[in-house]
């Protein structure tokens, strides 16, 4: 089926009380809901019009109005009597300029945007792509063109947490019930961070444990450590926020270089939560014990990939 729209009026026409053209007619054009003169133009390059225009012998003229602008129109005769009907109020030329709703003006947490948009209030569906004058450190809203403030959250309507959100990187949200919904999380973040080891007696060195967060997948790099072991459990805790899964049952991952007293296994498993804890697993399942002493830990640098 072809879509098809409806041809506009590509010219203004006005009519006298008995349906003639209003030869000499005048059109004067306001701010909506006042009686403050605004310009109007000829053409789509921006020659203004007088104001009230002045109607040709068919009653006609070339009016164009400024996109996304409220106007009040106000016709009548030569004589200055009005037309029956006008004005009219409140007519406006709804175009979607841009996407962009430019470099935020908010502070930390709680981000603010002023654009022209042929919105005025948050429809479900809108996508606006912006610049964040700041990293976020935790929940965060927005207030879109003065129409209120509403949280931007993640896509399964939890709270953002510290770095979703990064200064001067361009960010996507979507409107959707009531919500601004990040849909940019493709940023790359890089950090560190001292984890607390489980299963120890001596835990393996505090060097720190660096993370790669590419939009929802990241990448830990375990250093060749390895402590003593007290326990059959191996595990580490103290995930940032910024790269713990928001689901709440572990899923788990392949990781291959564990030491298991001492001496290299051959294939591992990690299971991730949403309370930060990485408990490792020997030979694929997360249910082989750990030998309870010795050592245990990292024969190699070793990566772990997994999705939050």
């Amino acid at each position: 089926m072809t879509t098809t729209v409806l041809a506009p009026n590509s010219k203004f026409r006005g009519w006298d009380n008995n349906g003639n053209p209003l030869v000499g007619g005048l059109l004067t054009t306001y701010a909506a809901g006042t009686t403050t003169p605004i310009a109007t133009y000829k053409d789509s390059i921006g020659t203004l019009n007088t104001n009230p225009i002045i109607l040709n012998f068919r009653g006609e003229a070339d009016v164009w109005l400024t996109p996304n602008v409220a106007y009040k129109l106000a016709l009548t005769d030569s004589a200055g009597n009005t037309i029956p009907g006008w004005p009219i109020d409140n007519i406006t030329s709804s175009q979607l300029l841009t996407l962009y709703g430019g470099v935020d003006t908010g502070t930390v947490n709680a981000y603010v945007l002023t654009f022209i948009a042929n919105f005025t209030s948050y429809t479900d569906g809108i996508i606006i792509y912006w610049i964040p004058a700041n990293t976020n450190t935790g929940a965060s809203t927005i207030n879109v063109n003065g129409m209120g403030v509403i949280n931007i959250t993640n896509a399964d309507g939890s709270a953002l947490v510290a770095g979703e959100i990064i200064s001067n990187i361009p960010a996507t949200i979507l409107i959707k019930s009531g919500a601004a919904i990040l849909i940019s999380a493709t940023s790359t973040a890089y950090g560190n961070f001292t984890p607390t080891w489980g299963g120890f007696s001596a835990a393996p060195a505090t060097t720190p444990i660096a993370y790669r967060k590419n939009g929802t997948n990241v990448t830990l790099i375990f250093n060749p450590v390895n402590g003593t072991s007290s326990s059959t459990s191996f595990s580490m805790s103290g995930l940032p926020a910024l790269i713990t899964p928001k689901v709440a049952a572990a899923q788990s991952y392949p990781v291959v270089g564990l030491l298991d007293n001492g001496a290299r296994i051959a294939g591992g498993l990690a299971a991730v939560n949403s309370a930060g804890v990485i408990t490792f697993g020997k030979d694929g399942t997360s249910t082989t014990t750990w030998t309870a002493s010795g050592s245990k830990g990292f024969a190699d640098f070793v990566g772990l990939t997994y999705s939050i």
